[in-house]
């Protein structure tokens, strides 16, 4: 009996005790239970998309809070990103090697834990130490953990199902993810922009500390879930078999594959192009809404008036953290539509298609017509939505068991979020203007554009490479 299974399925069976409840693991499951235990796992993963995306969403409307409560310059503030996609850089790899070790599940518990710790240090940052500094290192730990469940999440929705819709996959994923990033801006403008700071007066940071300590407990409570569900097992041998049958996975080592290295140089850019957007649309909306006339006067845009009468906005930076939110709404219609429509165009092409959208959007913006251009500026979200899952999903393709750490290289090269704000925030400074620091993101969309349109090229040039 037990050779006819072993010879049927052409491996033998697993060892005992990689079945704790005593059910063979090659019995031949039905496929609607095989299908329904992939769909559940995909949505528990997902759900750690909409953590990450809560705490990159806030980082939209901190910029502009510590510039004005401990009056920090433009490229100080920039640091906020420096410190949060820095930890990125320096914690993916160490992730990547530890995930290896200890499996993806438990690489997402390490990671929830330590982003719960980062979320309460918020506490004594805001209360007793309530200097500019306290809170980067708040963030750094905060984000240490973002990138060790980040660098578990990508590659494992990647590989739950069939490669060629690896990047639909992904994008419906970060669509969660999407949703968190409406939520955040409409947090921080009622929360952090809901009342003004008078000088001279005592900095009281409490609006900012309510949604960090929520979210600490949030996150303790995801992590009680994922300690008593089992995910399923994508693996040490599993992936080594799945590398040894599947002839179309790359022989050669990850830098001779160009889809995969030019995949990296393109997430570099895009993030940077992504975060120094996010980071600087609140100034951005606010300098181009609301401008002097000829005698010095202030003048508002009607739209934007009208919008902050609407939402009744305490203040005109809320108005503007409010105009994010709308631009978050298209940021997950695009996550959500992408995902369909990437099964009908090609990813690569969809991805070029969508990178000439935000080039001519980001040089409308940056031809600065003011009361107007503000208008423009949200719905650059929208073709962002499918930029990094796309770019993720398609430089990880064929990569087999080098999946891993392929992944790992892909969450440093997000670093480019942290060096962007800072220069971007410098040419502000520099040239007083917010429009002329766009030019940044402009390269990332061009860079975007291009990745697209040569991958298919790219891709049979890594299949040719020598091992």
């Amino acid at each position: 009996m037990d050779k006819t299974r072993t010879s049927r399925g052409n491996r033998p069976d697993p060892v005992p005790s990689q079945s704790p409840r005593g059910i063979p693991a090659r019995s031949s499951p039905a496929p609607e239970s095989n299908e329904r235990t992939l769909l559940v796992a995909l949505i528990m993963v997902a759900s750690l998309f909409f953590i990450w995306g809560f705490c990159h969403a806030m980082l939209d409307v901190l910029n502009k809070h510590f510039q004005n409560i401990l009056q920090v310059s433009k490229t100080q503030s920039g640091f906020i990103q420096t410190s949060v996609f820095g930890a990125y850089f320096l914690m993916a790899l160490p992730s990547a090697l530890l995930i290896r070790r200890v499996g993806y599940q438990k690489g997402i518990l390490l990671g929830l834990l330590v982003v719960a710790i980062g979320a309460f240090l918020f506490v004594p940052a805001g209360l007793w130490f309530k200097t500019f500094e306290a809170f980067l290192v708040a963030l750094f730990v905060l984000s240490s953990g973002l990138a060790c469940i980040e660098t578990a999440a990508n590659p494992y929705v990647t590989v739950l199902g069939p490669k060629d819709g690896a990047a639909g996959r992904l994008s419906m994923a970060q669509a969660f993810n999407s949703v968190a990033y409406i939520i955040a801006p409409t947090v921080g403008g009622a929360l952090i922009f809901g009342k003004r700071h008078q000088a001279g007066t005592p900095v009281d940071f409490g609006g900012l500390l309510i949604p960090y300590v929520v979210l600490g407990c949030v996150v303790l409570v995801v992590f009680g879930v994922f300690w008593f569900i089992r995910l399923p097992s994508i693996d040490g041998r599993q992936d080594q078999e799945s590398a040894a049958e599947d002839a179309s996975v790359h022989k050669a080592p990850l830098i001779r594959q160009p889809h995969f290295t030019w995949g990296i140089v393109t997430q570099f850019l895009y993030i940077a192009a992504q975060v120094g957007v996010n980071a600087f649309a609140v100034n951005y909306i606010l300098e181009n809404a609301i401008v002097k006339d000829g005698a010095g006067a202030v003048v508002t845009d009607p739209l934007f008036a009208w919008y902050g009468s609407v939402t009744r906005a305490a203040s005109p930076e809320a108005t503007a953290a409010y105009v994010i939110t709308i631009a978050m709404v298209l940021y997950a219609t695009g996550r959500f539509t992408g995902a369909a429509i990437g099964r009908v165009v090609k990813p690569n092409l969809l991805l070029s298609f969508y990178g000439i959208a935000n080039c001519l959007i980001v040089l409308l913006i940056m031809a600065d017509i003011k009361q107007v251009s503000w208008r423009i500026l949200p719905f650059c979200w929208l073709f962002m939505s499918i930029m990094f899952p796309f770019i993720f999903a398609m430089s990880l393709r064929n990569l087999g068991e080098r999946t891993k750490m392929a992944a790992s290289f892909q969450i440093m090269s997000i670093v480019g979020g942290a060096i962007a704000p800072p220069l971007m925030g410098y040419l502000a400074d520099r040239y007083h203007s917010m429009a002329i620091c766009f030019i940044l993101p402009l390269i990332g969309f061009l860079a975007t554009t291009v990745y697209g349109f040569v991958y298919p090229r790219l891709l049979e040039k890594s299949a040719c490479a020598a091992a």
